[in-house]
């Protein structure tokens, strides 16, 4: 069989050519490590509360098998979250301790799962080392990065994503003891996340093609057991038979959202207004969407050729045809996965905001739909000039992706680091931070059991805040006389105070900085965005000033002091202007 040829081997030694291949395989893989271990803290956000920390407090308070399991099995939110519990729970068993910070690599594990998964399918196809380089560009990339760097997402979508395709891939080659492992995959992909549930779907429509009848009842029969399971003791259906309204007010905002979402990957303007954002995204989606579709026409319509009358859908070949049929079922599969989720997205979730259809939780899914058109492409022109383009083709799409994505998502993922330890700092100290307003049972429940696994040695605040706050954030600045040179604009509305300096310079070293209000009793930090636009995050450039947000809803009541905070290295690094904040 002819090989692709992207190089001209006279001109270049084959060895140089596999070294080019193995360093262009490992320089997304490289970048996506070094941004996890520089960037990920031990602080949970949000959900993490619930999912991690109340869940290991009430497993471990469990007396009896039963309570055990209905911890485990128990929904949060609009999930069950098994595999995320159980990794949590053998943490606790070896560590003594959760750590968010290592769940998140964990969570990682599973997105090398992906690529791994991805790398066995392209193998079959037998091609060189390099014309496998885009998929790493084009998976590891930040555009995912609230996937990639908050453990209750990673260990929900990565994990499904990973189980659901591992499921389709065994189903697609022959044999019971395959079938029985994608069974038992699917029904843990399930039990995982909502859209696990999808797979049985995929699944049905891989079997259907290979006319397993027998198997097909089967994983029917238990995908609809397990669907039962699953919606059983939801205590409210999350305010979903809404979008059903919404959909016949707005059907063109649904029907536009499927092509957004599926295009998201192409999402290079993040910062225009939502209509001009999504115009580069909804035009991909328009030749995405297509493009699959000419391949499942082109797969399938094959596949169905090479019959026999009562024949499994195998062809008799040889083994080339077999791996071929196999990638074959594996895509089919796979993009019926996709385009359910695909659907129930661009449905349920554009009462939320059309910016929904671009939220980086979900741009997993479109970066692993454009990969998998890129390997189908391979596998179905395999040999001679037509690869060889679609190679070339992709390899400086992935560039092009990887590239735009960590200019424009890097800085972001900075960003959430300094919130992530500045929101941390102020649950430590004043009760409430990590995602919760004052007042409501989420408030008290992260206060409740924030406290109580200090108190058991099951969670510890990073050192950072320690380190970084506590050294200047003493009682005594409390009295700090305002200082005559900080001028400070204020712009309230109806969620916040945005607060500002204008025409100021911070000092060229600084590297973080922070809003402080202090009132008689509480001390609370806000991050700035100053520092996390392209020319001062990665030129170093000084910025013309300040700007943050204070969340009013997050402070006491009181009246507040308002200051900055400068990091590192300056003599007085809080300074306090004459602006306050009343909180009633």
């Amino acid at each position: 069989m002819e090989q692709l040829s992207v190089l001209p081997t006279k001109a270049v030694a084959p060895s140089l050519l596999r070294r080019a291949a193995s360093l262009l395989v490992a320089i997304p893989l490289v970048c996506f490590v070094a941004l996890l271990l520089t960037y990920t803290v031990n602080v949970p956000w949000m959900d993490d509360l619930d999912a991690f920390l109340n869940f290991i407090v009430g497993y471990t308070d469990a007396r009896t098998t039963a309570e055990k399991l209905d911890w485990l099995l128990r929904p949060n939110n609009e999930h069950r979250i098994l595999i995320a519990k159980l990794i949590t729970l053998g943490m606790y068993d070896l560590t003594g301790e959760v750590n968010f910070r290592w769940l998140i690599f964990i969570a990682f594990g599973f997105l090398l799962g992906i690529l791994g998964l991805f790398y066995r399918v392209f193998r079959s196809i037998k091609l060189p080392l390099l014309a496998f380089a885009p998929v790493p560009f084009l998976l590891l990339q930040p555009q995912h990065y609230l996937t990639s760097i908050w453990a209750i997402t990673g260990l929900q979508h990565q994990v499904v994503v990973f189980l659901t395709f591992s499921a389709i891939y065994l189903l697609a080659g022959r044999g019971r003891e395959r079938f029985a492992g994608a069974t038992v995959l699917q029904l843990l992909a399930s039990l995982s996340m909502s859209n696990g549930l999808f797979g049985w779907v995929a699944g049905a429509v891989v079997l259907t093609l290979q006319q397993h009848w027998r198997r097909l009842g089967v994983w029917l029969a238990i995908g609809i057991a397990t669907i039962i399971f699953y919606f059983h003791d939801f205590s409210s259906p999350q305010g979903n038979e809404t979008s059903f309204s919404f959909f016949l007010k707005y059907p063109y905002l649904v029907f536009s959202g499927f092509f957004t979402f599926t295009g998201a990957l192409f999402d290079f303007f993040p910062k225009y207004s939502i209509f001009w954002r999504s115009v580069l995204p909804t035009l991909a989606g328009l030749v995405v969407i297509p493009t699959m579709l000419w391949f499942l026409w082109q797969m399938n319509w094959e596949t169905i050729s090479f019959r026999r009358s009562g024949s499994s859908g195998w062809s008799s070949v040889g083994r080339t045809e077999d791996a071929l049929q196999k990638r074959r079922y594996f895509f089919t599969g796979c993009y019926a996965f996709l385009m359910v989720n695909a659907v129930i997205v661009a449905f349920l979730r554009p009462r939320f905001g059309y910016s929904v259809m671009l939220v980086s939780n979900y741009m997993l899914y479109p970066a692993v739909l454009v990969v998998l058109l890129y390997l189908n492409g391979l596998s179905e022109f395999r040999v001679g000039r037509t690869v060889t383009q679609w190679f070339r083709v992709g390899m400086v799409l992935s560039i092009l992706v990887w590239g735009v994505s960590y200019m424009r998502h890097w800085p972001k993922v900075s960003q959430r680091r300094q919130m992530l330890l500045s929101f941390a700092f102020d649950q430590q100290h004043n009760q409430v931070g990590l995602g919760a307003t004052p007042g409501t049972p989420f408030a008290d429940m992260a206060r409740q059991v924030i406290n109580e696994t200090i108190k058991r040695g099951m969670y510890t605040y990073p050192a950072e805040i320690a380190t970084l706050f506590e050294p200047v954030l003493r009682p005594a600045t409390r009295t700090l006389p305002p200082d005559p040179l900080l001028k400070l604009e204020r712009i309230d509305n109806e969620y916040s105070t945005v607060v500002q300096t204008p025409n100021w310079s911070p000092p060229a070293a600084t590297r973080q900085a922070y809003v402080v209000a202090v009132s008689d009793r509480w001390t609370f930090l806000f991050p700035t965005e100053s520092y996390f636009a392209p020319g001062p995050f990665f030129l170093n450039r000084p910025v013309p000033g300040l700007r943050a947000e204070v969340i009013r809803g997050m402070l006491h009541p009181g009246t507040y002091r308002i200051g900055m905070l400068i990091l590192p290295g300056n003599t007085q690094p809080v300074r306090f202007g004459k602006q306050t904040i009343t909180v009633p």
